[in-house]
C-alpha cells in the first residue's frame, strides 16, 4: 500500500530541512571551535541542541578543508569518518555521531571540492586517499581508526593500502572491493535519483532505507533528526564534484581479477558491516570483502538498507565501539588479532 511505502504525506511538510544533497555552490566561512561533549544525562536519539561547528585546516599546499571535532579527548586514538557518495559533513546522523563519540574523538572531514572544504574533487578513488592523508597531516593527527560509508569506504580501502602506519583499524560500512563489477547505484532507477539535480528527502529515504513501514519510519526518523542538527554555515555537494565521484566509483567498480589480491594488503582489523536489505550496493560485495582481508569480520543487519548505521545507530554504534577497543559483540565475534 502508498502509505506503507511512503508514509510522508502524513507528516507535516516543515519536518525536512533544506535537501543537503542540493546541487549549489558551497558557502565559505570561518568558524574554528572545538564541540563540546552532549551533556550528562542527554539522550542520543533526541539529539535535541545537539550542536557542530565547522573547522578549518590548510594543507601545506593551500587547500583548506572543513571538518567537525566532536567527543572526548581522553580515549583511545580519533574515529576519522568518511562520507558517501554527495554527502558533505551534514549527512552524518547525530545520533549515530554521539554514540560514536561517548568515550573518544570523533573526526568528520569533506575531502577536497566537497562542502565547506577548497580544492577540485579528485576523479579517482586513490587521489581521493591521498586528500585525506594530506588532511591528516595539516591536522596533525597520527595513526586513526577509520570509518568509511559507501563511496567513503573505497577511500578508506585506498589509504589503508597505500598509508598503511595512519590507519590502526578499519570499519567499513556499506561498500565493495575494487573490481568486483559497478554497484547497484550506477544502473536503473537508483542511478537516475543519484544523478538528479535535486535529491529530496524522500529519495534519500528510498535510497537508504527499505520499502517497509518499518524501513520508511526510520528514514523518517533519520530526517528528523538531521533537521534538528544545530550546525554553522553548511557546505552542499556542487555537480563538478558529485560527477568526479561517480567517475571514481564507476573505474572502482570495474572488473579487474588481479584487484582480488590487493585484499590481502589490508592487515589492520578490520570490521565489515552491510545493510541486508542495499539497493545501492549489494551486500555479497561486504562478503567478498570479509573474505578476502585476512583480520576481518563480517555482520549483515537484517531488516536495513544501503543506510543501515542510522537504521540501527544504537546498534550499529555498540559494534564500532567494541571492535574498537578490541572486545567482542554479542552478534559478531571479533578477530583476536594484535593491535598494531
Amino acid at each position: 500500500m502508498r502509505e506503507r511505502e511512503e508514509p510522508f504525506d502524513i507528516l507535516p511538510p516543515d519536518i525536512f530541512p533544506p535537501d543537503p544533497l542540493v546541487n549549489r555552490a558551497p558557502r565559505r566561512a570561518v568558524i574554528v571551535l572545538i564541540v563540546p561533549q552532549p551533556p550528562a544525562g542527554h539522550s542520543p536519539g533526541s539529539n535535541e541542541g545537539f550542536f557542530v561547528e565547522n573547522c578549518f585546516v590548510r594543507s601545506p599546499d593551500g587547500c583548506r578543508y572543513a571538518y567537525v571535532r566532536l567527543g572526548s579527548e581522553k580515549g583511545g586514538p580519533p574515529l576519522l569518518l568518511l562520507s558517501h557518495f554527495r554527502a558533505s559533513i551534514d549527512m552524518w546522523d547525530p545520533a549515530l555521531l554521539q554514540r560514536l563519540a561517548a568515550d573518544r574523538t570523533v573526526i568528520v572531514v569533506d575531502n577536497r571540492g566537497i562542502g565547506l572544504s577548497d580544492g577540485t574533487t579528485p576523479s579517482t578513488v586513490e587521489a581521493m586517499a591521498e586528500g585525506i592523508a594530506e588532511f591528516m597531516a595539516a591536522l596533525g593527527v597520527g595513526s586513526v581508526d577509520v570509518l568509511g560509508f559507501s563511496l567513503g569506504g573505497y577511500v578508506a580501502q585506498a589509504l589503508t593500502r597505500v598509508r598503511p602506519n595512519l590507519v590502526r583499524r578499519l570499519i567499513l560500512a556499506g561498500t565493495a572491493p575494487r573490481g568486483f563489477g559497478e554497484d547497484d547505484a550506477t544502473g536503473g532507477r537508483v542511478r537516475s535519483i543519484i544523478s538528479k539535480e535535486v535529491i529530496s528527502p524522500k529519495d534519500i529515504v528510498h535510497l537508504f532505507f527499505p520499502p517497509t513501514a518499518a524501513g520508511r519510519a526510520h528514514g523518517v526518523e533519520y530526517i528528523r533528526r538531521l533537521s534538528r542538527r544545530q550546525a554553522g554555515p553548511a557546505g552542499g555537494v556542487i555537480e563538478t564534484s558529485w560527477r568526479a565521484q561517480l567517475e571514481a566509483a564507476e573505474a572502482w567498480g570495474a572488473r579487474d581479477p588481479l584487484a582480488v589480491g590487493e585484499l590481502a594488503a589490508i592487515t589492520q582489523p578490520t570490521f565489515v558491516a552491510h545493510g541486508e536489505l542495499d539497493i545501492m550496493v549489494a551486500a555479497e560485495k561486504s562478503n567478498i570483502l570479509a573474505s578476502h582481508v585476512p583480520h576481518s569480520v563480517l555482520k549483515i543487519y537484517p531488516g536495513t538498507g544501503h543506510g543501515f548505521l542510522f537504521h540501527a545507530y544504537e546498534e550499529f554504534g555498540t559494534d564500532v565501539v567494541r571492535f574498537l577497543a578490541g572486545e567482542s559483540s554479542q552478534h559478531a565475534m571479533l578477530p583476536d588479532v594484535e593491535m598494531k
